[in-house]
C-alpha cells in the first residue's frame, strides 16, 4: 500500500490516521475505497470495499449544543469521495472544525481499523480480550461514566459512588416521582452536566468515556481529566478506531462493536427502519485491554 501524505500528529484521531497508515504498509494491506455513504440522524456510516464499514455519532438528534450548521451533510460533498481510498476521506475531514465533517472522517478511520479489532489481530498484539469493566469495579470506587447510555444502569450498586456527566440538560434524565412524598430518580446516580466533567473525573477511580469525545473534539481534554483513574475506558459504536492509538492516549480498555456481516449491514442501511436496527443487527460487541489489573 502506497499512501502519500503524512501530517503532524496533534488530535487523537490524526494520530489514528498515522497508526493506520502504519499498519497497512506494515502488513501490505489492499486499501478499501468507498462505496456508500448512510446519514442518519443519528449515525454517519461510510461503507467500503474489502468488507471495511465504519460509523460514527452524528450529533443531529441527541445534543442541542449543535445545531445545523455544525451537522448538516453536504450531499454533493461527499458524492465526490465514492470510489475514492477511505484514507482520503479521513484526511480531509478528521481535522474539519465542523461536526458533521469530523464524524465523517471518523467513521472513515472506523471502517479502515475494521481489520485490526478482530480477536486474532488484537490477541497477537498482546491485547486482552474479553475484558469486562464490571468485573473490574470496586464496592469503594468512585466511578464515572461520560456520556449517558443504556450502560449506566448496569453499574448501579457496583461502587461506592456512580456520577454520570452528559452536554445534553440534567433534566433530560430525571424521573419524578409523585407519591406520599416527591423524590427524583434515577436512584443511586447523580447526573451532572459536562461544565463539571474536570472536577468529577479528577478523583475517579474509573472512568467510562463515550466514543463521541472523538467526534466532538474533547476527547483529549476529558481522558485529562481522568488521567489518576486506575481505569480508563472508551466505549460505543464511535471508538471502533484502531485500539493501538486509544491505548497510546490514555485509555487502557476499548469497548465497541465492528461490522459482522458488511453486505447485509450495507443492505440494512438502505432498508432497516433506522441505523439503530441496522447496527444492532450486524454489529459483533469486543472489550480489549491494555492493562495490567
Amino acid at each position: 500500500m502506497t499512501v502519500d501524505y503524512e501530517i503532524k500528529s496533534q488530535t487523537i484521531l490524526e494520530k489514528g490516521y498515522d497508526v493506520l497508515v502504519h499498519e497497512y504498509q506494515r502488513l501490505d494491506l489492499p486499501v478499501s475505497k468507498v462505496k456508500n455513504f448512510g446519514l442518519n440522524p443519528g449515525w454517519n456510516a461510510v461503507i467500503g470495499t474489502n468488507g471495511c464499514c465504519g460509523v460514527a455519532l452524528s450529533f443531529q438528534d441527541n445534543n442541542p449544543l449543535y445545531d445545523t450548521e455544525q451537522t448538516d451533510q453536504d450531499i454533493r460533498y461527499l458524492r465526490s469521495f465514492i470510489g475514492r481510498s477511505l484514507f482520503k476521506v479521513a484526511r480531509e475531514n478528521l481535522s474539519d472544525p465542523r461536526v458533521s465533517r469530523r464524524s465523517i472522517g471518523l467513521a472513515a478511520l472506523n471502517a479502515l481499523s475494521q481489520p485490526f479489532v478482530t480477536d486474532e489481530m488484537l490477541q497477537e498484539k498482546g491485547y486482552s480480550v474479553g475484558v469486562e469493566v464490571k468485573d473490574l469495579v470496586r464496592e469503594d470506587d468512585k466511578l464515572v461514566i461520560v456520556g449517558y447510555g443504556g450502560m449506566v444502569k448496569s453499574y448501579v450498586g457496583r461502587c461506592r459512588e456512580l456520577h454520570v456527566t452528559d452536554q445534553r440538560p440534567v433534566e433530560s434524565f430525571r424521573t419524578t416521582i409523585i407519591g406520599e412524598e416527591i423524590w427524583y430518580g434515577p436512584a443511586g446516580i447523580t447526573v451532572h452536566p459536562a461544565e463539571e466533567n474536570r472536577e468529577v473525573l479528577a478523583d475517579a477511580d474509573v472512568a467510562i468515556i463515550t466514543g463521541s469525545t472523538l467526534v466532538n473534539g474533547t476527547f483529549e481534554e476529558v481522558t485529562g481529566y481522568a488521567k489518576n483513574a486506575r481505569i480508563r475506558a472508551l466505549y460505543g459504536s464511535s471508538a471502533q478506531l484502531i485500539p493501538d492509538v486509544l491505548f497510546e492516549n490514555g485509555i487502557n480498555i476499548a469497548m465497541s462493536v465492528a461490522i459482522s456481516d458488511p453486505e447485509k449491514f450495507e443492505s440494512d442501511v438502505m432498508n432497516a427502519p433506522d441505523m439503530e436496527t441496522a447496527l444492532r443487527r450486524h454489529q459483533r460487541k469486543y472489550n480489549v485491554g491494555n492493562l495490567v489489573y
